[in-house]
């Protein structure tokens, strides 16, 4: 398995149960994670390395650990502008070309998912959401 290296942060800034949690992460930041109090010259973060099969398997794997510890929903990889999308190299996912194409998919999975639980939907809902988009469910 590949390490992959990666920072994680949350876009919407930090209110008194964010900052709570981040107090939390920051004596006991998951495995293979530190703490770091300010990234992206935003709210604190966490730089990690984390072994796993993919980037994404990865990401998404410490953002589960830290929801379900925390729960503090990490949205932001530290991608500018997600609507950049660099073609070349995808196919190689150790290259910065890979590594930014799925750092941008995996930012707009995360803000998304967070904005919808903003809005008051559940896990069921972004599911049946997911299934419609993807066609394995025609009823709504």
């Amino acid at each position: 398995m590949t390490v992959h290296h990666f920072t994680l942060t949350t876009s919407l800034g930090t209110d008194a149960a964010a900052a709570e949690a981040w107090q939390q992460l920051k004596s006991s930041p998951p495995a293979g994670c530190t703490y770091d109090p300010e990234v992206f010259a935003q709210p604190p973060g966490l730089r990690c390395e984390r072994e796993a099969p993919t980037r994404l398997k990865a990401v998404f794997a410490v953002v589960g650990e830290v929801h379900t510890s925390h729960g503090l929903l990490l949205d932001d990889l530290g991608v500018e502008n997600l609507s950049e999308w660099v073609s070349d190299g995808v196919d190689q996912p150790g290259s910065p070309a890979g590594i930014h194409t799925t750092d941008t998919a995996a930012q707009a999975l995360l803000l998304a998912i967070d904005r919808l639980r903003r809005l008051g939907h559940d896990a069921d809902d972004i599911a049946t959401f997911t299934d419609l988009i993807l066609g394995r469910s025609h009823t709504v």
